[in-house]
């Protein structure tokens, strides 16, 4: 299993120094007098697709406003290769796994969709259900450390969209109000944070628990210090017997998230708020703080009813003078479904989108909340590199349930809606976890 803790400096370096640069080859260059008859006189000649007229089905997570893949995709797709189609279907985050499972299991799966790296992806493609994508040229400018995470056997089946991190978003006027002028590094100082803004009578966090896998943004980050710091191999040994979800550093880990709503830090009832009306609470200025990530970005960064600057943190679950762990992970890649037949038009459209230099590559550098995975593409917000900077030098940790099989995350998350509704311990989280793993690793 692969190593999750890296430096941090090395990652930094890396996000920190890249710059634009100019075009590469895909792996769909051929020669301009090909005499393919799906391809218009306008387009890129190195791009062609020979085969009969294909309606290619595109499933992604709904999050944002998606005009690129609604709208831009299709219609470039299109414009390069007149005989491809791309039919578009959105799906939102808590029901995207099983559609897309039974989907495939019912010989109906699409032949492009997003997907989660490593142990995520693994059971679709032992099921055979994912297209080899290792001779695309134009996976060669993404990072190696991305790849990897899609690679499998030797081949590769994905690729990435960039890397993205969990985060508390924080309203630094709410912050400055109740008295704190600087980010917490440590669990006492997060806590006395909440402290302090619930005694200015602002609420410290809101969150959307009615969506069950945003419990996941907080435990992760409490679990990145509380486990990993102290045993960077936690998650071999898993497969080994030698840990349990059950020791003692994962009970603390989602101890310290209960206790953030066990204390009142957590607005009332987030059981019945959607993940979408918790960010909407604060950018309205309902919240000081929400837990969520980098990618996203464009719902967190909109204007609400209030106005104020942003500002990003990890929330701590160190003690003073420990390690820090941050999060920092590989976010979906773009597969292709090894559905018969479909194979070359899926490859034609994967090298066109994300070959350098392309019309649609240009378009969904543009619009990709990520931070790049591309050897050649800088992010320049300024939060972003905020965020690097305060961190630069300390470990970092992956999503957590990259390593696991699937079921053990919605397992975790379905246990702590218990624990919120004060029905459940920290406890009883990890031995459900630990009965889960048991069964599917």
């Amino acid at each position: 299993m692969r190593k999750k803790i890296v430096s941090g400096l090395l990652i930094f370096s890396m996000i920190g120094s890249m710059i634009l640069t100019g075009c590469s080859g895909g792996s769909s260059e051929k020669s301009s007098d090909s005499g393919s008859s799906g391809q218009a006189e306008s387009t890129d000649s190195r791009f062609t697709y020979d085969g009969k007229d294909v309606t290619l089905n595109f499933m992604f997570i709904t999050g944002g406003e998606n005009e690129f893949y609604n709208e831009t995709l299709p219609e470039l797709v299109h414009e390069q290769f007149p005989n491809i189609d791309i039919e578009v279907e959105e799906l939102p985050s808590d029901n995207y796994k099983s559609t897309i499972q039974m989907k495939f299991a019912s010989g109906e799966g699409p032949d492009l969709f997003e997907w989660w790296p490593d142990k995520q992806a693994e059971p679709l493609i032992e099921a055979g259900y994912c297209l080899d994508l290792s001779d695309l040229e134009c996976i060669g400018d993404f990072r190696e450390d991305m790849v990897d995470s899609f690679t499998f056997d030797d081949k590769n089946y994905a690729v990435p969209l960039g890397s993205s991190f969990l985060t508390t978003w924080y309203n630094e006027s709410m912050f400055e109000e109740a008295g704190i002028s600087e980010a917490p590094m440590n669990w006492e100082e997060f806590i006395d944070c909440c402290e302090k803004l619930k005694s200015a009578g602002i609420t410290p966090i809101v969150m959307g628990d009615k969506d069950a896998y945003v419990i996941q943004f907080g435990i992760y980050m409490t679990g990145a210090s509380a486990i990993y710091a102290d045993n960077p191999e936690f998650d071999d040994q898993l497969y080994t017997g030698e840990t349990k979800f059950t020791d003692a550093c994962w009970v603390e880990a989602v101890e310290k998230y209960k206790y953030l709503y066990d204390n009142g830090y957590v607005m009332e009832d987030t059981l019945g708020l959607s993940h979408d009306q918790a960010r909407q609470a604060f950018i309205d200025g309902r919240a000081a703080m929400t837990f969520d990530g980098s990618f996203g970005w464009e719902a967190l960064m909109a204007e609400g009813a209030a106005e104020f600057e942003r500002g990003l943190f990890m929330l701590p679950s160190n003690e003073e003078g420990e390690d820090m762990v941050y999060n920092l992970t590989p976010a979906e890649g773009i597969f292709g479904g090894a559905n018969e037949g479909h194979e070359d038009a899926v490859k034609a459209v994967m090298s066109y989108w994300f070959t350098e230099g392309t019309p649609l590559f240009e378009e969904w550098a543009k619009t990709n909340d990520n931070i790049p995975a591309h050897n050649n593409l800088s992010d320049n917000r300024e939060l972003i590199q905020e965020y690097f900077a305060r961190y630069d030098g300390l470990s970092t940790i992956y999503n957590l349930n990259n390593a696991w099989p699937n079921g053990v995350s919605d397992e975790m998350t379905a246990k702590f809606q218990e624990v919120i509704a004060g029905d459940a311990s920290a406890e009883d989280v990890t031995t459900a976890m630990q009965t889960k793993f048991e069964q599917v690793k």
